[in-house]
């Protein structure tokens, strides 16, 4: 999805979060109380930065970072996305929504997939889950809504062409899995996968400079508002168990006879 000149339109959600080292939490309502807490980017979106502004160097093209919050995180969210500018990024885009606190990832992946698809990325990349919800759930989400194809828990990640993506993933029991995705796609990034470049000092005051569109949630059509209205356990379910005991002779019989007995086995 190359387009407009560009070689490779590159997103990276990047999440805004507490800093709570040596922080004192406050539980206000359903939310942390802010007040007494700064604001950073989530550790696991530094390394989805710099993997975007990694492929824009070497393909050439822009690097858009988008984040999303209340008001109590804007100025979090300001110096946030200039780290990003900092970095390389291009340019940055604030969400600004007041129920952000009760929202649930559907919404925010809903919200994000109206963006994009106005951006037409063909890379979007972000951390496999933030440090104050870790559901790991917007990536799959966000990639179901846009059509994109997916990778997540990814450890490495090698461009074989500006729309072509070899990577490597964790898989449960310490396996990992190898990948080729085609452009369009969603990337979730692991911690380690790269270093993340520090700032120059003239960066971050040049980046001081730079603009950072904000819009309101509320005036980005065709988002899905679904808010949890109940929670609930699925019903246990009804196990019937048998212990058998025994000799190993003993146990051998005793099973022979319920398989029997069950009709699994006729003789």
């Amino acid at each position: 999805m190359l387009h407009d000149g560009v070689r490779l339109n590159i997103a990276v959600l990047v999440k805004t979060v507490p800093d709570i080292r040596n922080a004192r939490l406050q539980i206000r309502e359903r939310d942390l109380n802010l007040s007494e807490l700064s604001m950073t980017i989530n550790e696991q979106d530094s390394y989805a930065l710099e993997e975007g502004v990694r492929l824009k160097e070497k393909f050439g093209g822009e690097v858009l970072v988008i984040s999303m919050g209340d008001e109590a995180r804007r100025k979090g969210m300001t110096q946030v996305i200039r780290e990003c500018y900092a970095k390389g990024a291009d340019r940055g885009l604030m969400i600004i929504d007041e129920k952000y606190s009760s929202r649930g990832t559907a919404f925010k992946a809903s919200l994000f997939a109206q963006i994009l698809a106005q951006e037409k990325p063909s890379v979007v990349f972000m951390g496999s889950q933030s440090a104050d919800t870790s559901s790991s759930a917007l990536a799959p989400m966000l990639s179901e809504l846009l059509s994109y194809n997916h990778a997540s828990l990814i450890t490495s990640l090698s461009a074989e062409s500006e729309s072509k993506f070899r990577v490597t993933r964790d898989l449960e029991g310490g396996i990992q899995e190898e990948l080729l995705i085609d452009a369009p796609c969603v990337f979730s990034t692991q911690t380690g996968i790269n270093t993340p470049r520090y700032a120059a000092l003239s960066k971050v005051i040049m980046a001081t400079k730079k603009e950072i569109k904000t819009v309101q949630a509320q005036e980005i059509p065709g988002v899905v508002d679904a808010e949890l209205k109940q929670l609930k356990f699925p019903e246990e379910k009804k196990r019937d168990t048998l212990f058998i005991q025994g000799t190993p002779e003993e146990e051998a019989k005793q099973l022979l006879e319920q398989l029997r007995a069950r009709g699994i086995i006729q003789r």
